[in-house]
């Protein structure tokens, strides 16, 4: 009588039989030598191959992946490196002597690389050293934005030839149609999973059509029991194996789509802040322009009025000039601010803060500007008639525009 053990081990094995005599195989499965680069694990609705998925697949070289309304894929490579598509995602991944190749068309992609590993938006490529981790996202059919979380990453346009290196908490948005990069601005997202151990090998996902016939039972004398056992094993290894992994993705798949959200509503802040410091800088110029007219025509109007031994107008016309003046070096000091906080924006810092505060001392020089203004306006009509006072007035400066909250990307 057989052993329990023994029993267990003939029953797996002929259940592993039945299964490989009655499953469809395609011949291109026997006859197209296929690499294998890695392996994939689903949640919600992803293709592999143009076939869905439940819960994992194979990888072969020119697999594309495809992540649907809600789908979530993690990819595990051979050299150790990790990728992560979010929904609404489309690439194909490729491998060649530099390392894995992904062209992307669509979505979000999370990577941690291993090895060296190569992204493809359009024009761009991005590459990514052994160490380096960071986020790909391309949005719409215009912009894409890339942001390094660790390591170093490097962005080529193709076209151009130009690049440029991006570091630990860097990002860039890249313009898709005009090839032209912008200033780094807010996160693109901000969670990357830590390394992962090198993915264990799993069963090709969704066979198909064009069954080979078993009539002869060749095909199981070559499996033999050996391949058989080993199958069993492989199958039962891979299940374990992605158990705590899926569960892993469940509870990732909800943060990763926050902060995806969390940082396009931080880069629409950094847009608006850009915008509003320009603004703030056009209305400095205004005023320069505003008081250097005013100190022109106050010291005209002082000449003409001390000739006509009118020494009161004249005294307050040099007033005004003198005024002007003060007013033209304190505008020339807020527009230096506004200048460098305008270049940290452009590096990925400053704050909205900062910008409010020049926003402010910007409305006083404003106010003060324009009352300086007026005072000489209202000298000039008193005194139109006195020969050599200029017959003209000074236009006011109106307040500084602020962009919208809500700014296309």
């Amino acid at each position: 009588m057989l052993s329990c053990d023994v029993r267990r081990m003939v029953a797996v094995a002929l259940v592993i039989a039945t299964a490989l005599v009655t499953m469809p195989v395609s011949a291109a499965d026997f006859t197209t030598a296929k690499s294998v680069i890695g392996s994939v694990s689903a949640v919600g609705p992803v293709e592999l191959r143009g076939i869905g998925i439940s819960q994992e697949g194979t990888l072969f070289t020119g697999d594309r992946i495809r992540a649907g309304q809600k789908g979530y894929a993690k990819v595990l490579l051979g050299t150790g490196t990790k990728i992560e598509l979010s929904e609404l995602t489309d690439v194909q991944v490729n491998r060649d002597t530099q390392g894995v190749q992904i062209a992307m068309s669509f979505g979000t992609v999370g990577f941690t690389a291993n090895s060296p590993l190569r992204i493809d938006i359009s024009t761009f490529e991005v590459t990514a050293t052994s160490g380096s981790a960071g986020h790909v996202a391309v949005m719409g059919s215009n912009a894409a934005g890339v942001r390094a979380v660790n390591g170093k990453v490097t962005v080529r346009n193709r076209k151009t030839s130009e690049s440029f290196i991006l570091t630990k908490g860097q990002e860039r948005l890249l313009g898709l149609k005009d090839g032209i990069n912008a200033p780094p601005l807010a996160e693109i997202a901000s969670n990357v999973p830590g390394p992962i151990p090198a993915p264990v090998p799993q069963a090709p996902a969704g066979r198909t059509s064009g069954g080979l016939a078993m009539d002869s039972g060749a095909w199981l004398a070559v499996i033999g029991g050996a391949a058989v056992a080993g199958i069993a094993v492989w199958g039962l290894v891979v299940a374990l194996g992605n158990r705590d992994d899926i569960k892993e993705l469940k509870t990732t798949i909800g943060t990763l789509n926050n902060t995806i959200t969390s940082g396009n509503t931080a880069q629409q802040q950094q847009l608006k802040n850009i915008s509003n410091a320009s603004a703030i800088s056009s209305t400095l110029s205004q005023l320069t322009a505003q008081q250097a007219a005013v100190a022109a025509l106050a010291a005209q109007a002082q000449a003409a009025l001390a000739a006509a031994n009118n020494p009161a107008a004249s005294a307050q016309a040099a007033a005004l000039a003198t005024t002007a003046g003060t007013l033209s070096a304190q505008i020339s000091a807020l527009q230096g601010n506004v200048q460098a906080l305008q270049a940290q924006f452009a590096a990925g810092g400053g704050s909205t803060a900062q910008l409010n505060t020049l926003l402010t001392s910007a409305d006083a020089l404003r106010n003060q500007s324009n009352t300086n203004a007026t005072g000489l306006n209202t000298l000039l009509t008193n005194n139109r008639t006195t020969p050599g006072v200029p017959n003209t007035t000074v236009g006011t400066v109106g307040s500084t525009p602020q962009a919208s909250a809500s700014i296309p990307v």
